[in-house]
């Protein structure tokens, strides 16, 4: 009897251990949250905001480039954290 809780801890264990491997840095649901909510978001507005002050100071080609590049990234970096989330916990 003794034999066999051993065995039933020692496999619960196991199934602890990746549990919380698989759920570890980036890949945890709310470091994907914090980034997906807060992070990327707060980074494209402030992309937006230097972007649109070149374009308004006369930096035409590198204000276009903030706004058509760099904040299209954080935004499909934000999507991305989200529908990751979403999956991990559903």
């Amino acid at each position: 009897m003794n034999e066999q809780h051993r065995d039933s801890t020692a496999e619960h264990r196991e199934a602890q251990g990746t549990a919380v491997a698989d759920e570890s840095g980036f890949a945890s649901p709310l470091a994907l949250g914090i980034a997906g909510y807060v992070i990327f978001p707060i980074l494209a507005l402030v992309t937006a905001t230097l972007g649109f002050l070149l374009v308004l100071n006369d930096q035409l080609v590198a204000g276009v480039v903030f706004l058509v590049v760099l904040l299209q990234i954080w935004v499909v970096c934000g999507i991305w954290a989200h529908v990751v989330r979403r999956r991990k916990l559903a």
